[in-house]
């Protein structure tokens, strides 16, 4: 399968398996991450794979599931079963830092997609607590979380919505509404 086709069969994972994830699985993500460009090849980002059940179980306490997770609640068991922390060097920190992070994120959660690994890239994370968790220096920032597992769900793209939040159904299936490709492509000018 190509790059393309995946991009638009991957939805984000929030229920995850009981199923462990291997290191190499996470080796294999954060060496695509590494090689993904960054500006002026600073390479300003660094990596913790968590796979360890204990830290994973400590992290875990320190990222926030949002919207459908929150208001239902994560059943017994369908916690990430690894994480991907993306560190950035401060030392290394330029305008375009945040960038570098969005593109490793993606070749992380592709790159486990390959392997039938689902992912959440999460922002609404404790930083200060995980740094501290996993013994962070503070010359790192920790600006996104990958969290990891082999999907318990399987997420329904829809057509647009008036307000895009996406919902549960009664059988517990989430739908996912996006913006059609008409609506936000502009063709030489907007």
């Amino acid at each position: 399968m190509g790059s393309y086709s995946n991009i638009l069969k991957r939805r984000t994972i929030r229920r995850f398996q009981l199923k462990p994830v291997s290191f190499t699985i996470l080796k294999k993500c954060v060496n695509a991450a590494r090689l993904s460009p960054t500006a002026r090849n600073t390479q300003p980002l660094q990596f913790v794979a968590v796979n360890d059940a204990k830290q994973v179980a400590a992290v875990n306490e320190a990222v926030h599931f949002g919207g459908v997770v929150k208001q239902k609640g994560r059943k017994e068991g369908e916690a990430p079963k690894a994480f991907i922390v993306i560190l950035v060097d401060r030392g290394k920190k330029s305008e375009y830092t945040l960038t570098d992070v969005g593109i490793a994120a993606e070749a992380i959660v592709l790159t486990a997609f390959e392997a039938d690994i689902g992912s959440c890239i999460m922002g609404a994370i404790e930083r200060e607590r995980i740094k501290g968790i996993l013994g962070i220096p503070n010359s790192f920032e920790v600006p996104l979380v990958v969290a990891l597992g082999y999907p318990k769900e399987k997420p329904v793209l829809e057509k647009e919505t008036k307000d895009l939040f996406y919902w549960l159904d009664d059988k517990g299936t989430l739908h996912v509404p996006k913006l059609s490709l008409e609506r936000v492509l502009h063709r030489n000018r907007f």
